[in-house]
């Protein structure tokens, strides 16, 4: 079999990410005080009010303020917006590594993804040029993925940049990252109370979580917590590719963590939308066995074993009254 080939950007191994949060994002002791400035109030009023905000001399880093002000600037210089126009209505700012903060993030080079409507590749590509802490601007509305494999997938388009970036998942089982290519999977950003960390923990602490299948799975975070939490056997599936190439990712990003000492690549899909399932990857180590469909879930149990434990977490707005049907074969279905 083929060994899984090491992914083409470069990713940062989980246990180096979760060493430095302590320190990710944090302002030193010479950097200037945070602007706090009225996201409500149009950039004129906010330009007028001209100083304060400035990257700081001894470490290099930029307020979160700071870089969305910067970045409006060349939204207005290309009329995708006006003065009168609040800062807020700039979009959404990502950092790199995503985690629940209590104070306001101070940016290096490449740590912030910027997700807005009403853009364009030539202003998006002003923007990563003139503003260093921005590493990417995707162009999104609603939620990117696949409801409906019938229906085909809703997309984002990265428009300059790149859109990897990973969340830290915590939970009382242990902590793990989560990479995703933003402008293919939508946004979970971890928050301080984490529902589906809490249904997971439960059935840790009940002893579920023998052979679990996740087929629903994204980038793969519910089936990697499963095997952190000492699962023999993990079954993932998505019918959506981009995020079935995700999870193989995380396999990767988070090997050392899971003591996986191989990851193979048996089979390869083809297309973007799943239909008979294909065994995409497999990850074997530290007495746990990781098999990545990408498929139809209706349908995986035709292909895979079935578990004692199945998870369906639901993309937003889906109907999974079938899929729940087909997971029948599972000891235990839990919505998630």
């Amino acid at each position: 079999m083929p060994i899984a080939k090491l992914p083409t950007e470069t990713i940062t191994p989980a246990e180096e990410v979760l060493a430095r949060l302590d320190l990710l994002y944090m302002a030193c002791p010479d950097c200037p005080a945070e602007p706090g400035l009225d996201k409500a109030a149009s950039f004129a009023d906010l330009s007028a009010m001209g100083g304060g905000r400035k990257r700081c001399s001894a470490c290099g880093r930029a307020p979160l303020d700071l870089v969305m002000v910067e970045a409006m600037e060349v939204l207005v210089g290309h009329r995708l917006r006006k003065g009168s126009d609040p800062l807020r209505s700039i979009g959404w700012p990502l950092v790199e590594v995503g985690y629940p903060l209590a104070y306001p993030p101070r940016l290096g080079p490449k740590e912030l993804i910027l997700v807005g409507e009403r853009l364009t590749k030539e202003a998006a590509a002003e923007i990563i040029a003139r503003v260093p802490e921005i590493k990417g601007v995707i162009r999104g509305g609603g939620v990117p993925g696949v409801s409906d494999l019938q229906a085909g997938p809703h997309r984002w388009e990265l428009l300059a940049g790149s859109d990897l970036r990973c969340d830290v998942v915590s939970s009382l089982i242990g902590d793990l990252v989560i990479y995703k290519h933003q402008s293919k999977i939508h946004v979970e950003f971890p928050r301080q109370a984490a529902p589906k960390m809490t249904v997971l923990e439960e059935l840790y602490f009940r002893g579920r979580l023998t052979t679990v299948s996740d087929v629903l799975c994204g980038p793969g975070t519910l089936g990697l917590v499963a095997a952190l939490g000492g699962a023999e056997r993990v079954v993932m599936n998505d019918g959506w590719l981009p995020a079935v190439e995700d999870a193989i990712l995380n396999l990767e990003a988070n090997r050392s963590i899971l003591g996986i000492d191989r990851i193979e690549r048996p089979e390869t899909p083809e297309g973007e939308i799943g239909g008979e399932p294909v065994l995409a990857a497999e990850a074997e180590g530290d007495g746990c066995r990781i098999e990545v469909y990408f498929g139809d879930a209706e349908r995986l149990f035709s292909r895979a074993e079935p578990t004692d434990l199945c998870l369906i977490d639901p993309f937003p707005g889906m109907k999974y009254d079938r899929i729940a049907e087909a997971c029948g074969v599972c000891g235990e279905v839990v919505i998630v």
